[in-house]
């Protein structure tokens, strides 16, 4: 009966549990009459006993008392017979009812089944949409359904637009290594000089694509959030590495009003956020520009800025620089080295600690990126 049950769909089961419902109300209502009427048999039995006195004493016959009684019998019989063919008629109307209403109610739980099917073969434009009599909390699970296709479509239409730049970007240095080694087998008697060129030129390029597969597989590391390793960083002496580190050219300034603290942060890719925008900050200003680095406290958050006196970037252009594999018109050149994936690690470590990052104008004329963190702990009364 239970494998039965379990195989049963939803309409079987809400018109069988509808009639369930209802016989049991129809048998306490059965059981309770019958008892009163039994308890009204016992009253007429007693009653028959008594019934030729009386009615001789009222100057009647016996007989008259006993053909009541057998009335009042039969009136008992055809309550109970109509209440049987009652009690039937609703049940059966009951659990066509029941049928009925559990297929409108299912209705729309059969199209989410039928739309999940069409998903789960590949195809993710199906979307459920609006459901014509569905009661609010289906609607609200269509919704969050069609809310969770279009994130899935999304998402793969990202993963199929990341996995063609990718090989775009893999098969240009590998293009160039091949035409180079080409020209220099067509020699028969190669310089030395050339020799010395192809390797320059090989060497380049498989520092590009060493550097290309490298921000791959940060990226692919970044998708996990276990691959953060939090601490508590002590900020003056990050921001002198970062100064340590940084280009020569490069002013690493801890502006005033960020006090002494901490930050509950992962170094080594805060570090790689800060590198990261500074890269970008020197290809946009040139050999003759100028960057800084700067960070200020903001309560319990941390704003770090990393300016240029670059062209700047179009601000129509802000949000789409953090997409993988974006070059501005001013980075496209190859040469500069950038494979347009480090504000998209940039931006995925920002987030992976619950921060943001944005880019806007900077006061030295150029641009601006700046990402902010929550968690720091200024250490009060130290000067």
């Amino acid at each position: 009966m239970s494998q039965v049950w379990a195989q049963a769909g939803l309409r079987a089961r809400l018109a069988v549990s509808i009639g369930v419902i209802i016989v049991v109300a129809f048998a306490v209502l059965f059981v309770a009459v019958r008892r009163e009427l039994a308890d009204e048999s016992a009253a007429i039995e007693r009653g028959e006993r008594h019934a030729p006195a009386l009615s001789i004493e009222r100057g009647g016959t016996g007989g008259d008392a006993r053909s009541e009684l057998a009335e009042i019998r039969d009136a008992q019989t055809e309550v109970v017979r109509t209440l049987v063919l009652v009690g039937t008629g609703a049940l059966c109307a009951a659990l066509l009812a029941g049928y009925v209403l559990a297929d409108r109610t299912s209705a729309p739980l059969r199209h989410m089944a039928s739309t999940a099917a069409a998903v789960d073969a590949g195809e993710l434009s199906p979307r459920i949409g609006a459901v014509k009599g569905a009661p609010i909390e289906l609607q609200t699970l269509a919704d969050a359904f069609d809310h969770m296709l279009d994130r899935l479509d999304e998402a793969f239409s990202r993963q199929r637009q990341f996995a063609s730049d990718a090989s775009h970007e893999l098969r240009t240095p590998l293009t160039a290594i091949r035409g180079q080694i080409e020209v220099l087998a067509r020699a028969e008697s190669p310089r030395r000089e050339d020799v010395r060129r192809v390797e320059q030129t090989t060497v380049a390029e498989l520092d590009r694509l060493d550097g290309l597969v490298d921000d791959l597989l940060t990226l692919a590391g970044l998708d996990e959030t276990a691959s953060l390793q939090l601490e508590q960083v002590d900020l003056r002496r990050f921001l002198r590495e970062v100064r340590d580190g940084a280009a020569e050219r490069t002013a690493v300034v801890l502006a005033e009003e960020a006090p002494d603290g901490s930050l509950n942060a992962d170094p080594a890719r805060l570090m790689q956020v800060i590198r990261n925008l500074e890269a970008n900050a020197w290809r946009h200003a040139g050999p003759q520009g100028h960057v800084s680095i700067s960070a200020a406290a903001r309560g319990p958050r941390l704003v770090i800025r990393v300016d240029d006196d670059g062209p700047g970037i179009d601000p129509r252009d802000r949000e789409r620089v953090f997409a993988r594999f974006h070059r501005s018109e001013a980075g496209r050149d190859r040469a500069s080295g950038g494979s347009g994936l480090g504000l998209a690690i940039a931006r995925s470590i920002v987030e992976l600690h619950g921060g943001r990052i944005w880019v806007e104008d900077s006061p030295a004329g150029g641009a601006r990126v700046a990402f902010e963190l929550a968690g720091f702990e200024p250490q009060l009364g130290i000067a």
